[in-house]
């Protein structure tokens, strides 16, 4: 196989990888974008070893494409991992608020946690 065959074959599994990742991201199944994180490692590399061994192997333009499956999936991983802090946040911030952490002492005794303290008022005259 040629330089140029073996550079566009390499292209074409990192592409095809990237693919399916990208829907694995919108249908929301994360386990199965995992799985494909040491399959394009070892394709990024098999690619990078052949462009160097001969840079002119293919154009700009295959490789703006793969570029783009990039860029797209990384933006796509980065939302998700937004999306998923802000859940986590969010969950976080509502257990605390319903926790009843801090509302009994070590006896078991619940404790006086309002705002502002009891009134007294003097009923003296």
């Amino acid at each position: 196989m040629t330089d140029r065959r073996k550079v566009l074959t390499a292209i074409d599994a990192l592409g095809s990888v990237l693919r399916q990742e990208i829907a694995a991201i919108e249908s929301g199944d994360f386990d199965r974008v995992v799985t494909f994180s040491s399959e394009k490692a070892r394709l990024g590399a098999l690619l990078e070893k052949q462009l160097q061994d001969d840079p002119d192997a293919v154009g700009k333009e295959v490789l703006r494409g793969l570029k783009d499956l990039i860029v797209r999936g990384s933006e796509q991983l980065q939302q998700a991992q937004l999306a998923t802090a802000e859940i986590i946040q969010e969950v976080t911030h509502t257990r605390r608020r319903h926790s009843a952490a801090g509302l009994y002492g070590p006896t078991g005794a619940k404790r006086d946690n309002s705002a502002i303290g009891h009134t007294m008022v003097d009923k003296n005259f």
